[in-house]
This record gives structure tokens, C-alpha cells and sequence, in this order.
């Protein structure tokens, strides 16, 4: 291990400052999922299963905009794609808080669609911004900035709507997305490296795999089991502590499953090695299933570390994989389809998550979200074990000292 590489990146001027502005625009996106659950589930009379909708409706739409966002980006740059968002962000959310529960599904998908793609920015501006051998270390060290994003941003909305009701939580979550789009229209972080000449022809032929080709889709399947896992994991705390009526330790628990993250981000980054996000993927699957054990707040908070610690080395290890084997000119459109796979896997699973706690309890959440990142897992690595469906430079991925350009 290697933690230096994370002084390095800090020491850049352009690079820090998008950290510290992804790290601020999280915290708003990490508390809207949670305002939204309890905002339907308490406010609105609804259950579960309808937050489980209204999540997929969101999810939906982003699985739609995503891809054309980050095609946009590649083409017209970040402030002309991302300033459309930041209008219906400050338009939607004070619309969601006078809509019934009917509207609030079309407002949700609307949201969804115009979301602002934190994620794809600040991962395919790493890409352009540090060196091929420095992206693991920044992929992590924005996972972690995520996570620590992640410790606060539930337990900020818990307080919003605890102290100032649903309605003020939402107002505020969506005053605070504007803002941070406004900051990323500031610095405007680039998207695309400079043109360079030079004469130099390189020893080995840059060997690049086409957007949809059988390997990236695999890691955009990984991707969606992953968000499963973190649906259930999400939903089932949430469940769990209602069912012993400690809602007040929501922050507790998720500070303690996104500070484990927070700490398998930073090991991940400085291993001399990738990980194939299979392993990771099932690991995680694997680790999930059983936190439902926990039935008190102490014991499930401990049985969320492990499943945490995979959670930023499993989206890292993707990220890292499709921004080696996909062409700089179209890295963010594949960024913007892996964000596609983030939210079909919580739309898919959502709606199944919650009618899973509603039948038998919290401890199914868990179950169906850790056996379907289990399943995608077992599925992609069968398949990657036939050679026609490996990438041509598979090797150079898992191979620091082998480099391609």
C-alpha cells in the first residue's frame, strides 16, 4: 500500500477544489432518497412500497437523461449541459412539496431526468485531469469524499425533517443542488484533454473497447447490482430502526456503514493493484445478506461495517475499469451509462425491496438486495471466463506495470 498518491493529488490546485466542490454538492443528493421515504411514508400516509416507487421514478428518469447528458458533455461541454438541470432542480422541489402522491411520481421522474450528474462530472474530469497511473487513487479518493458526503447528508435530512418538517427539508435540499451547480458552472473542470502534437509513436497500439461491447456491459451490470446492495441496505436500516421505534440512531448507523466505506476507499487506493469488481461485487452481495441479523441498534450498526467497506472499492474498481477501456472522446457518455446502471439496478430493485420489507420485515431488504448483487455477480464472472468476452488489454487493467496508451 501506498497512501502518498492522496498528498499528491491534494497538492493540485484544480483537483482539490473539485473535490472540495463534489464534496458539498453530494451532501443535498445523499439526504433527498431518505427526505423522500419518510416524506412519503410519514407525511403522505404511504408505505414502503410506495417510497420504493417513487424511488424508482427518480431512478428512471436519471436512467434516461444520464447517458444523453453525458454525450452532451462530450460534445457541447459542461456548463451547456448542466445549466438545463440546475433550472428544474430550483423549479421540481418546491413542486414535489404541494403535489399529491400521484403527481409526486411524474415530478419524480422529472427530477430524475434532470438531475445534476455529480458523479459523471467529477469522475470523467479526473480521468482528463490526472494520469493513467494516478485514476485509482483519485477514483478513491472521491469515493471517500462521497462517503464522508454520505455520513452527513442522511443524518442532515433526519434533522431537516425532524426539526422543520418534510417541506422545509425539501426546500432546502433543492436550494442547496442549485448552488452547487452554479459552483460547477464556476469552475467549469475540463472534460477533455488538450490536444498535444508530438512525434513520439508509441511502442504498443492503443488497444480501446467500443462503449457496448460485451466487458463494459459487464461493469455496467456490476454497477446496477451494486446500487441493489445499497438500495436494501439503505430501505432495510431504515425499516429496522422504525421496527424498534430508534428512528433518532439513523445517524448513528449510516455514519458508521459510510464511515467503512469511507476506510475500504482509502485502502482500495492505495494498493499497488486493481481488483476485478467481480469479487468485489460478490463479496459485497455476500456481506449484505445477513445484516437483518441485527436486532438492536448496536448490533445492526456492526453488521453494516463489513458490507460498508465494500460499498467504495466496488464503485471505484467499475469506474476505474470503463474509463481504461473506453475512448477519452466518448468517456462521458459511458460514464453517463454507467450512471444509467446505478439507477435502473435501484429502480429495478427498489419497488421489490420495499413489498419485501412490507411482507416479512426489515431483514428482507437485506436479502433481496445482497442475493441480487450475488447473482449479477456469479452471472459476469461465468461470463467473463469465456475469451471472446474479455477486453484485448484485460491484462494491462489488473497489471499496474503493464501500461497502454
Amino acid at each position: 500500500m501506498a497512501f502518498s498518491g492522496y498528498a499528491q493529488l491534494w497538492a493540485d490546485r484544480s483537483v482539490r477544489a473539485l473535490f472540495i466542490a463534489a464534496f458539498f454538492a453530494r451532501i443535498p443528493a445523499m439526504a433527498a432518497p431518505l427526505v423522500f421515504t419518510l416524506y412519503v411514508v410519514d407525511d403522505l400516509d404511504g408505505s414502503y412500497a410506495q417510497a420504493g416507487v417513487i424511488a424508482a421514478a427518480t431512478t428512471l428518469g436519471a436512467a434516461i437523461g444520464s447517458p444523453w447528458r453525458g454525450r452532451l458533455i462530450d460534445r457541447l461541454g459542461l456548463r451547456r449541459a448542466v445549466l438545463p438541470s440546475i433550472i428544474a432542480v430550483g423549479v421540481l422541489y418546491p413542486l414535489a412539496t404541494l403535489a399529491t402522491y400521484a403527481w409526486l411520481i411524474p415530478i419524480s421522474v422529472l427530477m430524475g431526468l434532470f438531475l445534476i450528474p455529480i458523479f459523471s462530472i467529477v469522475r470523467l474530469s479526473l480521468s482528463v485531469m490526472v494520469e493513467e497511473r494516478q485514476r485509482r487513487t483519485a477514483f478513491s479518493a472521491d469515493s471517500i469524499i462521497a462517503e464522508a458526503s454520505f455520513i452527513i447528508g442522511p443524518a442532515a435530512g433526519v434533522l431537516l425533517v425532524t426539526q422543520a418538517g418534510a417541506d422545509a427539508a425539501l426546500y432546502a435540499i433543492g436550494g442547496c443542488e442549485v448552488v452547487a451547480g452554479l459552483i460547477f458552472l464556476k469552475l467549469n473542470p475540463p472534460t477533455r484533454s488538450a490536444p498535444q502534437e508530438t512525434d513520439v509513436v508509441p511502442d504498443r497500439p492503443v488497444v480501446k473497447t467500443p462503449i457496448l461491447s460485451v466487458p463494459v456491459v459487464f461493469l455496467f451490470l456490476i454497477s446496477g447490482g451494486t446500487m441493489a446492495t445499497l438500495v436494501g441496505t439503505d430501505l432495510g436500516i431504515i425499516a429496522e430502526l422504525r421496527e424498534l421505534d430508534r428512528t433518532s440512531a439513523i445517524g448513528l448507523t449510516y455514519g458508521l456503514w459510510g464511515l467503512s466505506s469511507l476506510v475500504g476507499g482509502l485502502v482500495y487506493g492505495s494498493l499497488n493493484r486493481s481488483i476485478r469488481p467481480t469479487y468485489l461485487l460478490l463479496a459485497l452481495g455476500l456481506t449484505t445478506i445477513p445484516v437483518g441479523l441485527g436486532g438492536e441498534v448496536w448490533s445492526l450498526s456492526l453488521w453494516v461495517i463489513p458490507t460498508g467497506f465494500l460499498c467504495a472499492p466496488t464503485m471505484t474498481a467499475a469506474a476505474e475499469w470503463i474509463a481504461k477501456l473506453v475512448p477519452e472522446e466518448r468517456r462521458g457518455e459511458a460514464m453517463g451509462w454507467q450512471g444509467t446502471a446505478f439507477t435502473i439496478g435501484g429502480a429495478a430493485s427498489s419497488p421489490v425491496i420495499g413489498a419485501a420489507i412490507d411482507e416479512v420485515g426489515a431483514w428482507g431488504g437485506f436479502v433481496v438486495g445482497g442475493l441480487t448483487a450475488t447473482a449479477i455477480a456469479l452471472v459476469c464472472w461465468g461470463g467473463q471466463l469465456i475469451p471472446a468476452f474479455r477486453p484485448a488489454n484485460y491484462a494491462s487493467v489488473d497489471d499496474p506495470n503493464t501500461v497502454t496508451r
